[in-house]
């Protein structure tokens, strides 16, 4: 169902996303096409070649009007000023005829031009001969006045000058002015020189004769001069009619070259505008023709969708209850294993207390080890409900991180010792400040990759490294890497480790055991913890799992909160006692405390050459296998290496031997069972093993609500004021606790009903005394005076009735106490039935 949906789903993405891209695409090609068709329709707007064609045409009508003006200016003035002005008028007019020619296209506008430069130097080269021949009819003229001049002058004598023969002479051009200057003269010259009027007019008459046929033969020359004038005048007439001819063909030219390209730029507007729309209109229809088939298949898609979400729905709500009944199952049966598996651990340590061959010992070692194993099963099915459930709490006490990871390695070497692996250690100093963090989830991450290390090795070496990998300030990143040369594991495999109840080989759980759920519980404490777990493997060459964690870096204990904890996180103990519900209290008291704590229930449990690290050692005294004084004898013996004369504190329940007896024989100080949390704190003060500052209680402050709530439930069978002092309001410690003390009293209920049913009165004085400690912490005076009768029942002091009777009561407490525990655990969030 699940792979339908998703291919469904994808399905459904991939036509939402295709229909998407196909109207993206149609869009982009039409809006190409459109825009193309604009840049078409806007260059027919834009462009001004038409326009400018027409400026600089009027211009040059413009010009060449101003120039016809200058030209007839210049004639009319015969002045040298005004024909250089005329004719650079006509240059500057060439020059705008050759820029006219870039914007003209066809030949023959081009070629009228180039015939209106030729018109306009014909016209300058005739205003030039018409101003010469004009130069030359002014000549004319003033040799028609000075023949009517010297028809005046007939009767008179004397000097004649230029200037007074000649008007307008300053007008004249050099050579004329000089040649009429030499006739003067040549008058002048030839004046009589005596007074004889008769003479003298004689003279003058032959002088005037000879002047006016010359200037009569002067004037008949120069009439073929006034008609070549006249031939000019009408040449240049003519030639500015042609001009302006040209001129009118050149604009109407224009006109017509305007027009048709206004009448062409019009016609491709009106085509692109209908290109335009006819590809709009396309675009439109085809689009909503697109979306029409689109909307169908996504709406037909997104039905099924619905469908498939329904019943994805439902597969996921019975896939939550399948989930709740599996977490459910896991919590009770792991919960209900462990009253048997404590049944078996008491019995198999009952048996390992009499008389047993070898081989029944054998069998008792066996017993022991399979319980182990499942007990260790318990527990981490355990764990993986609570992490599957959301419900276990990560805390964050100080602890000294490179101590940790010596202790969790040398311990999992000794319980591997005999594979002969050697174990390389490489801690980074910076690792051996306090920080914050969880300590106990992080040696359970450190014991299933050592572990899994051990145990899938068969030579060579595992080797750990710890280091600091980037730090900012109080926050750092530990890096702890777990490298084997084991076995290996395949690329392709590597993925299926980290899932439960699943390993990378079929064969591999019956070669080397176990149940699949270490690297799991690992994976999922690291992501809790804000890590991360990573595995680099090759087959044949062993496997490297690294772990990198955020710590926080904390200053002395006494300048922590005031719900941290409060003693010296450096502080190693090791703790021995046959009674798991006080093993578990202390431990979970060390640990509250910042202590590194070493447990067991069986001294035999501790190798000799374990690499064990502590500074302290508390154990109890009366155990079935090894008691306390043995333990202190043992370990002074100089056979454990781990012992280096650390001072060692008797913890005991036995009221007929004072202080001194215990320390008279090398126990450093006594605590008398049950003590509170103040007393073993006070003890460790007493020995110097912390300072002041630093065993005092932090201030807590208990809501109002949690203190009502207290007193509508006071319990009347048992007190936790004991266990508070431990715990303080740690409910999750506290629901631990109870839980154990539960299981171990049914067990041991268990263990001395059978007892009792057989008379054996040494085994009756061994449970009682294992369970006397737990119920004096719990203040259960009433079974607790029964248990010390029982405790030192001996057939001379206890008949057979009287132990009956005393066992009958303490079962009937002992039921009535267990039932208000289980009311108590049945309010936490952590009970599951």
């Amino acid at each position: 169902m699940g792979t339908e949906t998703g291919r469904s789903k994808n399905k459904f993405t991939l036509k939402i996303v295709t229909s998407y891209l196909v109207l993206a695409l149609l869009t982009a090609g039409v809006g190409y096409f459109i825009y193309t068709e604009i840049q078409n329709y806007i260059s027919t707007e834009t462009k001004d070649t038409n326009d400018e064609k027409l400026l600089r045409t009027s211009a040059l009508v413009t010009n060449l009007y101003k120039a016809e003006s200058l030209s007839k200016l210049a004639l009319q003035n015969n002045n040298q000023l005004s024909f250089k002005a005329y004719t650079q008028k006509i240059d500057s007019i060439q020059l705008q005829i050759d820029t006219l020619k870039n914007y003209i296209s066809g030949d023959e506008p081009k070629g009228l031009l180039d015939s209106l430069q030729t018109l306009l130097r014909q016209k300058v080269a005739n205003s030039t001969e018409l101003r010469k021949l004009k130069v030359k009819s002014i000549n004319n003229n003033s040799l028609d006045k000075a023949l009517k001049e010297f028809e005046k002058i007939e009767e008179s004598f004397g000097k004649f000058s230029a200037e007074n023969l000649f008007t307008d002479f300053d007008k004249y051009s050099p050579q004329v002015q000089q040649s009429l200057r030499e006739y003067a003269a040549l008058i002048s010259s030839n004046t009589p020189k005596n007074g004889n009027p008769a003479e003298n007019s004689a003279y003058v008459d032959s002088i005037l004769n000879v002047s006016k046929d010359m200037i009569r033969k002067a004037k008949l020359a120069d009439s073929r001069s006034q008609r070549s004038l006249a031939q000019k005048e009408m040449e240049m007439g003519r030639n500015d009619l042609e001009l302006s001819q040209q001129l009118q063909n050149i604009i109407n030219a224009f006109e017509q070259e305007v027009i048709t390209s206004s009448y062409n730029n019009n016609l491709k507007k009106r085509q692109t505008l209908r290109k335009t729309t006819r590809i709009a209109g396309f675009a439109a229809l085809l689009g909503f023709f697109i979306v029409a088939i689109f909307s169908f298949l996504i709406t037909r898609d997104y039905w099924k969708v619905q469908t498939y979400r329904a019943k994805l729905e439902r597969e996921k709500k019975y896939s939550e209850s399948l989930l709740r009944s599996r977490e459910q199952l896991i919590s009770t049966v792991s919960h209900d294993l462990r009253t048997p598996l404590n049944t078996i651990g008491g019995y198999s340590e009952l048996l390992e207390s009499t008389e047993l061959s070898a081989k029944q010992q054998g069998y008792v070692k066996n017993v022991k080890s399979a319980s182990e194993y499942v007990g260790n099963l318990v527990n981490d099915l355990l764990d993986f409900s609570k992490l599957e459930a959301g419900k276990l709490n990560i805390e964050k006490v100080p602890f000294v991180p490179a101590n940790l990871i010596q202790e969790t390695a040398e311990n999992l070497q000794a319980l591997h010792k005999n594979k002969g692996l050697r174990l390389v250690l490489n801690i980074d100093p910076a690792l051996e400040k306090t920080v914050l963090g969880d300590p106990f989830r992080i040696r359970q991450i450190l014991t299933n990759l050592l572990g899994n290390a051990f145990k899938f090795t068969e030579e060579g070496h595992i080797k750990v490294e710890a280091k600091v990998d980037r730090a900012k300030g109080k926050e750092l990143s530990a890096n702890i890497s777990v490298s084997d040369t084991g076995i290996g594991i395949a690329k392709s495999k590597q993925h299926l480790i980290f899932k439960e109840f699943t390993q990378a080989e079929k064969d591999t759980e019956k070669k080397f055991g176990g149940y699949g759920l270490g690297l799991t519980i690992s994976k999922k404490l690291a992501e809790l913890l804000k890590g991360t777990l990573l595995l680099e493997s090759e087959v044949g060459k062993g496997s490297t799992f690294t772990l990198q964690l955020p710590l926080t870096l904390t200053n002395k204990v006494k300048e922590a909160d005031k719900n941290m904890p409060y003693m010296a996180p450096k502080l190693r103990m090791l703790i021995i006692d046959d009674d798991t519900a006080l093993l578990h209290m202390l431990r979970e008291l060390a640990e509250s405390m910042g202590i590194t704590v070493h447990t067991y229930t069986n001294f035999l449990s501790i190798e000799e050459d374990s690499h064990l690290a502590y500074d302290l050692v508390l154990t109890d005294i009366q155990m079935p296998q090894v008691t306390g004084f043995e333990v202190l004898k043992k370990l002074q013996s100089g056979k454990y290496k781990h012992y280096k004369n650390q001072p060692i504190i008797a913890m005991t329940g036995r009221r007929d031997l004072g202080p001194e007896a215990y320390m008279g024989v090398g126990f450093a100080q006594v605590l008398q069972k049950p003590f509170t949390k103040g007393e073993l704190v006070a003890t460790l003060k007493l020995m110097g093993i912390v300072a002041e500052e630093e065993t005092k209680e932090p201030v807590t402050h208990t809501p109002k609500t949690i203190v009502s709530e207290e007193k509508k439930t006071t319990p009347s069978l048992y007190n936790l004021d004991i266990i508070h002092s431990f715990l303080g309001r740690n409910e999750d410690a506290i629901f631990e606790v109870l839980t154990t003390f539960v299981s171990d009293t049914k067990t041991n209920m268990a263990l001395l009903d059978q007892t009792v049913s057989y008379r054996d009165y040494p085994q009756v004085n061994q449970v009682a005394h294992r369970m006397l400690p737990m119920f004096r912490q719990l203040k259960v005076a009433k079974s607790v005076a029964v248990l010390e009768k029982l405790e030192l029942a001996k057939a001379d002091t206890m008949d057979w009735g009287e132990m009956d009777e005393s066992y009958d009561i303490l079962k009937q407490q002992v039921k009535q106490l267990l039932r208000e525990l289980e009311e108590r655990l049945a309010t936490s969030p952590n009970y599951s039935g």
